[in-house]
């Protein structure tokens, strides 16, 4: 009886204690950035000596000049020298990566999102760094089918925003509505389908894109878009050429 009771008296002071706490509430978090130096302390000097090395070798790889343009390219609507450039890199890229994976699949059109594109490529060297900063996201390329119906209406979309990134197709922009559709040079057949090459993020319905979620076929590359992208500046560098790009009337107002 007398254990019973020292029991029930220790668990009623845990709870009145438990009660009377003072409950803890996160209202505000202060963030700051701390740059990390050649300056090694004693007490931290095995960690930094271990990164050192990691941190020189990454700044010097995103230092590394992989194309020179001839121009500053920004991203504007309904197009721009930028949006363009990356629409085609991307169907070029797309066909090639068809060729070497030997995919049974004919890439008609392309779609770099306009949001996915962060920052204006420089006038004159390019690095590696500014990739990243062009494109942080480690989105995949891939590949997806939907009918001409949806593609329509996918451009439709496109113009109701004022145009966006897109690359194998042409149109006019009629009262917020595209009109006058071509791929590769042809009307736009509703009946027909059409492989769009593009990445992971919109063809899972990523920015409202739900058309590419019901598609008529899906092939994922397994490549990363940015990664495609420096190995394409890069073999452009080897041969000589300068980056030289421009507005072509792809996506135009009536």
């Amino acid at each position: 009886m007398y254990r019973s009771f020292s029991h029930l008296l220790l668990i009623t002071c845990f709870l009145i204690i438990s009660a009377c706490k003072t409950a803890i509430i996160t209202t505000s978090v202060n963030t700051a950035n701390i740059e990390v130096t050649n300056n090694i302390s004693p007490t931290d000097s095995q960690l930094i000596k271990i990164y050192l090395p990691y941190k020189e070798a990454l700044d010097k790889d995103m230092s590394r000049v992989i194309s020179t343009s001839e121009n500053e390219m920004v991203k504007e609507k309904p197009e721009s020298n930028l949006t363009n450039f990356l629409a085609d890199l991307l169907l070029e890229e797309g066909k090639f990566v068809v060729q070497q994976q030997g995919l049974n699949i004919h890439p008609a059109v392309s779609y770099f999102n306009y949001g996915g594109i962060r920052t204006p490529l420089p006038r004159g060297p390019i690095t590696v760094g500014k990739i990243y900063e062009l494109m942080p996201f480690d989105n995949e390329l891939v590949f997806v089918q939907i009918t001409g119906k949806q593609l329509a209406g996918f451009f439709n979309g496109i113009a109701a925003k004022g145009g966006d990134a897109i690359g194998g197709a042409r149109f006019v922009i009629s009262k917020k509505r595209a009109k006058n559709i071509t791929i590769d040079g042809t009307p736009i057949n509703d009946n027909s389908n059409y492989w769009v090459v593009t990445n992971d993020y919109i063809a899972g319905g990523g920015d409202g894109m739900e058309v590419f979620k019901t598609n008529t076929g899906y092939v994922d590359s397994g490549l990363k878009i940015r990664d495609l992208i420096i190995n394409y500046l890069e073999k452009k560098q080897q041969k000589g050429e300068i980056l030289s790009t421009g507005k072509d009337g792809r996506i135009s107002y009536e």
